[in-house]
Parts: structure tokens; C-alpha cells; sequence
């Protein structure tokens, strides 16, 4: 009876029915796996769980969970830096009962990085047993169950962490009392579990006769090395190198070129993924844009793409000809730069047009279709949510830490006070001093993002006890 569970963090993390030893000091080593392609911004923590058998015949286990954290920093540092994460669906489980499932629990988005403790609260354990008609809340350790010396998100890859739950060690009847003290016992493995295989490259640029092309084609997911290949045919003069994705040459001849690029991973049982692109070769004696994307934007944060063209006499003039700007942006008609902050939220579609001074008229141009997608800015909130406890004439520091939102962010004092002597750093949100007052504090700290044209918000209470 191997009952499993599991958890994502979606640098997606989903956590499932875990159930953790208290400030149990953990080794894990750093996973090797599969590296993927640049590009990927995110890596994936998936938790697992496994159980091993009770000796006494144990019927149900369900354990309720009240909250599921992580945070980067090592050892002991009390409050500070934990970033809780939002349960989802049911928060009790059957430990016996999830064999070969996969429950998610909670759910955060991570940038790669170390993370070195995970915790969890577990506010109740029922254990049945065979012949006995109402199950047996066991006693728990106190304060939350915490790991520390974790795991590493990388860009790209998938983490697993397999929780091994030993049930035969973890649940104990205490003498003649019949009181049954649930003390979770689990040994961990870290392995990598590679994503699905998909081609990253959105398009390829665009070339001219005689001119030298080169362009990479990028994947991510699977198990590198990838090899890649081309179903249909390249422009003539130019070609793909199997192993890096690579595509160079010199091209000959003018016109469209559609073709579907594949790539394939190293797995015994190979994935394969699939993309059509289309490269556009002008003749020696035009003008051709190069682009055929643009980056995408997020709104309220600075942005910037410039227009390159091949070919014709300079100097060139880019203007837009069909459809608008995203609201914020602009495009400079002499160094074809697009720049500002974009105000909206959406994908919009413009075509921009190179002239050239090509003399005696007329002057050649070229035009190309492009899209820019601007994002919403990630939500503003505040992860902290509890303070260290302080100590009357000693020195003191705890950090209110938050994410989302656009830098540079500002932090406030937005109802009630400070203890006596702390002070708050607006600019990183460092509460320190030394208090010269004992007594509980409570206030409201507020942190304001440089979106702009209007500032996201977001606001905590918070509570610092000096004894």
C-alpha cells in the first residue's frame, strides 16, 4: 500500500495531502535533470507523497491541512520571508484512500531559485483502525511542521520532491492511556521530471538575397539533447544543423518559404514536437524588414523593440501605417525604436512600413504585419503576514516582503504605529531599530507599485509584540 499524492509549484507549485516531521533538518541534494532551453522563465515543483504500511491495521488516516508556505532563506529566522499559498479544492485527506492520485492542494507561480524550507499546518489527524467504530483524533506536534535545506526551481524544468510517509513510524499509542501522537516520519527524494516538449521560437526573421541569414530555432521540456529536422525545404542556400537548431546560409533565391521545423528528444520513447514558420527572402535590390515579431509587454513597466530592415539606401523612415500603438507607446520614424510604458492590457496588431531614399523616386519600401501583446501586471500583495516577536532595549529587524506589482515599489505605515524606536525603510520595506516600549503594536503597512498611469496597492495588518 503505497498511497501518493502530489503538490505543483508552477515555479507552478501544487501541493497535496503532505504531511511533514517538525524542523526536520533535510539534505537534498540539488536534482540534475534535463536542461532546457532559454526562454522559460518558470520552473515546476511537484511534491509527492508515498506511504508506507502501519503495522496495526490502520483503516483511514485523514489529516486536515491549513496552510502550505515556502521561503528561500535557511535555518531559523522566524516570520520572516514565508510566502503563503492559495489552497484550492478539499483540505482533508485519506491518506490510504489517494493511491496513484494526484490532489492538488495549493498553487503559487516561482522564479528559479533555491528554496530552502517548505512548511505546512496541519490542524487535525483522525486515525481509524480496524473494528473500531469512531476514528481516534491523534495529538500533533506543535507549531507548524516545517523542512528545511530544500529544493531548486529552475527555469524550465520540473522539480519532484517524493515525500516518503512512513506510517508504521509516524502514528503511536502512548501506554496505557490509548492516546495515539502522530509524530510524521519521511524520507525525501529529489528528482527531475522533464515538461512537455514544445518548440519556443515564436517566428524567424525574414532575409535577403546574398545577404548572411542565421536564425535558432528553441524548445524546451523532454530530455535533451534534441535533435531537429525540417519536413518540406529551407530557402535555397540555407540550412539547418540537426543539433543545435540552428538554421545559416547564404540565401539565393527571392520569394516565401514554408516549411515545419520538428524536434526530437533523447527518451527511449521519443517525444516529438511540431511548428510551422514561413521566412520571407527579398530580392538583392529591395528593401525587407526583418521582423516578423515583436516582444511582448507588461503594463506599466518601460518597454522597447527596435525595427530592423535589410537593404535599400539609407537613410530609412519607419512610420506606422495601419492600426495603432498600444496607448504609451511610440515609434521613433528615424531609428525605427519602439518605446514607453504601455498603459492597456491586450494584443494589438499594427503593420509598420520602411522607406527608403532611394533617388531618383520612387523610393522602395517594405511593410510587415506585427502584433504586441501587453500583460497585466502580476498582482501586488504583501507575503508577509506575521512578525517577529521583539525585545524590549535590543535591537530588531524583520522584513516585510512583497511581490507582483511593477518596481519600484513603496512601502508605508498606513494606520496605527510603529513600536517605539522601530522605524520602517520605505524602500525595501526593512522594519528595524531598537523598541524602548513593551506592549503589543498593531498597524497597517501598505506597499505601493511604479505602475503607471496608476499605482497598484496592497495592504497588510501586522502585529509586533515587545516583552
Amino acid at each position: 500500500m503505497k498511497p501518493r499524492f502530489l503538490a505543483k509549484l508552477a515555479a507552478l507549485i501544487a501541493i497535496s495531502a503532505v504531511v511533514l516531521t517538525g524542523c526536520a533538518q533535510l539534505g537534498i541534494p540539488n536534482p540534475g535533470g534535463s536542461d532546457q532551453t532559454t526562454g522559460a522563465t518558470t520552473g515546476r515543483l511537484e511534491v509527492r507523497v508515498t506511504d508506507a504500511p502501519p503495522e496495526k491495521k490502520v483503516t483511514a488516516v485523514n489529516v486536515t491541512v491549513a496552510s502550505v508556505e515556502i521561503n528561500k532563506s535557511g535555518g531559523e529566522n522566524g516570520e520572516n520571508g514565508w510566502q503563503s499559498l492559495a489552497l484550492t479544492g478539499a483540505t482533508t485527506f485519506d491518506l490510504l484512500k489517494v493511491q496513484g492520485l494526484e490532489q492538488l492542494l495549493a498553487v503559487k507561480d516561482l522564479a528559479p531559485g533555491t528554496y530552502n524550507q517548505i512548511r505546512m499546518e496541519v490542524t487535525k489527524v483522525a486515525v481509524s483502525h480496524e473494528g473500531e467504530q469512531q476514528p481516534v483524533e491523534a495529538k500533533l506536534p506543535s507549531g507548524k511542521l516545517k523542512f528545511i535545506k530544500g529544493f531548486e526551481i529552475a527555469a524550465g524544468k520540473t522539480t519532484v520532491l517524493l515525500f516518503d510517509f512512513d506510517a508504521a513510524k509516524s502514528i503511536h499509542t502512548a501506554g496505557n492511556s490509548g492516546q495515539v501522537i502522530f509524530q510524521p516520519v519521511i524520507k525525501i527524494n529529489a528528482t527531475f521530471a522533464p515538461g512537455a516538449l514544445g518548440i519556443t521560437t515564436a517566428s524567424l526573421p525574414n532575409g535577403m538575397v546574398g545577404v548572411p541569414y542565421t536564425a535558432t530555432l528553441a524548445a524546451m521540456g523532454g530530455q535533451t539533447p534534441y535533435t531537429w529536422s525540417i519536413t518540406g525545404t529551407l530557402p535555397a542556400g540555407l540550412t539547418l544543423d540537426p543539433a543545435t537548431g540552428v538554421i545559416s546560409g547564404t540565401p539565393t533565391t527571392a520569394g516565401d518559404v514554408t516549411f515545419t521545423a520538428k524536434v526530437e528528444d533523447s527518451f527511449a520513447v521519443k517525444k516529438t514536437a511540431e511548428k510551422s514558420f514561413t521566412v520571407s527572402i527579398a530580392a538583392a535590390d529591395a528593401v525587407q524588414i526583418v521582423n516578423t515579431s515583436l516582444p511582448d509587454g507588461t503594463a506599466g513597466s518601460a518597454y522597447t523593440a527596435t525595427l530592423t530592415a535589410l537593404g535599400g539606401t539609407a537613410p530609412l523612415t519607419w512610420a506606422v501605417t495601419v492600426g495603432t500603438l498600444p496607448a504609451g507607446l511610440s515609434l521613433a520614424p528615424a531609428t525605427g525604436v519602439i518605446s514607453g510604458t504601455p498603459t492597456g492590457v491586450g494584443d494589438t496588431t499594427i503593420t509598420v512600413t520602411v522607406t527608403d531614399s532611394t533617388t531618383p523616386a520612387p523610393a522602395k519600401t517594405d511593410s510587415q504585419v506585427l502584433t504586441i501583446h501587453v500583460a497585466a501586471a502580476p498582482a501586488l500583495q504583501i507575503t508577509t503576514t506575521t512578525l517577529a516577536n521583539a525585545t524590549l532595549n535590543t535591537p530588531y529587524t524583520a522584513t516585510v516582503a512583497a511581490t507582483g506589482g511593477v518596481a519600484p515599489l513603496t512601502f508605508a505605515v498606513t494606520a496605527g504605529t510603529l513600536p517605539v524606536g522601530l522605524v520602517l525603510n520605505t524602500n525595501t520595506g526593512v522594519i528595524s531599530g531598537t523598541p524602548t516600549a513593551a506592549g503589543d503594536s498593531s498597524f497597517t503597512v501598505t506597499v505601493t507599485d511604479g505602475a503607471t498611469p496608476t499605482h497598484l496597492t496592497a495592504a497588510q495588518a501586522l502585529t509586533i509584540h515587545v516583552a
